[in-house]
């Protein structure tokens, strides 16, 4: 209740989850706290009331400290909708288009804006959140031209040049994956183990390679009920199937990983199926990272 060290709070503010990071004035993480307090449980727009409550928990010494937010909270269904930051975007363009305002208690606030990209008419995508891990990653990569790949439940490859975030793409992966296993008629008999069953695994990517993924779910059901896939092995099958699919296109010789270790341990292992070098970062660690360049360019420019 009393880290006196805190000279900055951080804010992941997604739909579902909440996570606060203190900082010192180095940067360095001080203290954390994680909430299911994410969009969806913020009852009558009490983001103040809400925020406040979770600061008290870290620290006392809470109301002269600045608050920078990032993720969904910046979002039309969020505590305030901040326009976009159009690729190609740096760490100074997020934080000239950041939004600014004074808390009930006294405190400075700021919520970054995401970033946008448009390719052609019917090619736009959008990120909030995921540019923050982003510049966090620049840390430790010297490289100016890379391909970086954030597995989740809407799993973005983004393009890294001189610098800035170039282009992006969305892919479904995880979204899809829940809506398969719970709602349709190829759903697991079976729910995923905590080891992954790397053959059934394999067997996915390995079909997602060669196949047409409309297809290919179907055949979940098919080798099932011909015996050449068990009941613990069609969920893995899946996310093979799909994780596969998401990555046969890519023409790069290696990648770059955020995310957290369960879930780039299989990216990791679909990729080398493909031929892909991967180079795995922690997605929380970039994001306290980019988080604290961020802070810095604000601090600069005010």
């Amino acid at each position: 209740m009393h880290n006196q060290n805190i000279s900055t709070f951080v804010v992941d503010w997604g739909t579902s989850n909440f996570r606060l990071f203190g900082l010192d004035s180095d940067g360095s993480l001080v203290s954390t706290i994680e909430a299911p307090l994410g969009l969806l449980q913020i009852e009558h727009a009490e983001f103040a009331e809400v925020l406040e409550q979770t600061l008290k928990e870290m620290t006392l010494d809470y109301e002269n400290k600045p608050v920078v937010m990032a993720g969904m909270v910046g979002s039309a269904s969020g505590w305030f909708n901040v326009p976009y930051v159009e690729a190609q975007a740096t760490v100074s363009d997020i934080a000239k288009n950041a939004h600014h305002f004074q808390l009930p208690w006294g405190a400075q606030a700021h919520i970054l804006p995401g970033v946008s990209y448009r390719e052609s008419a019917l090619f736009c995508d959008v990120m909030r959140g995921e540019e923050v891990q982003i510049f966090g990653l620049s840390l430790f990569n010297q490289s100016e031209n890379t391909r970086v790949v954030l597995p989740g439940t809407h799993s973005k490859h983004v393009f890294i040049k001189n610098g800035a975030i170039s282009s992006f793409s969305t892919f479904f992966t995880g979204e899809l994956y829940s809506l398969l296993s719970q709602y349709s008629s190829v759903r697991p008999p079976l729910p995923a183990g905590k080891e992954m069953n790397e053959d059934a695994f394999l067997k996915g990517v390995e079909k997602a390679a060669t196949g047409t993924l409309l297809s290919d779910i179907f055949s979940a059901r098919a080798l099932r009920l011909f015996g050449e896939l068990s009941d613990n092995e069609v969920a893995d099958y899946l996310s093979g199937l799909l994780i596969g699919n998401e990555l046969q296109g890519i023409k790069c010789q290696n990648i770059y990983l955020v995310g957290g270790d369960t879930l780039c341990k299989r990216y990791e292992l679909a990729a080398r199926q493909f031929d892909i070098e991967t180079h795995t970062f922690s997605g929380n660690t970039c994001f306290l990272h980019g988080m604290s360049r961020i802070a810095k360019e604000l601090s600069h420019g005010r």
